[in-house]
């Protein structure tokens, strides 16, 4: 019959083993993981700076199309009032 230290120290090394097993898997993937988020991080800046040039040239085109609309009024106006 062995002693129960003996268990003990029987289990913790079992149990090392299977962390240094999981480690070695997981490092490399954590170092993967690091690098993706870095490259995500920098992409997302883009976009950001995408998505605000688009809020401005829309801004823009909404201010064009709104001076198209008073000048279509405008013309028609005046066509009206050449007509009289």
């Amino acid at each position: 019959k062995a002693s129960s230290a003996a268990e003990g120290l029987c289990k913790w090394c079992h149990a090392m083993d299977s962390y240094d097993r999981v480690a070695k898997v997981v490092a490399p993937k954590r170092a993967s993981l690091v690098e993706a988020e870095a490259a995500y991080e920098t992409v997302m800046k883009g976009l950001r700076a995408k998505q605000a040039e688009l809020a401005e040239v829309m801004t823009a085109l909404e201010r064009l199309e709104s001076q198209l609309q008073h000048s279509i009024h405008e013309k028609e106006r005046l066509e009206a009032e050449v007509a009289l």
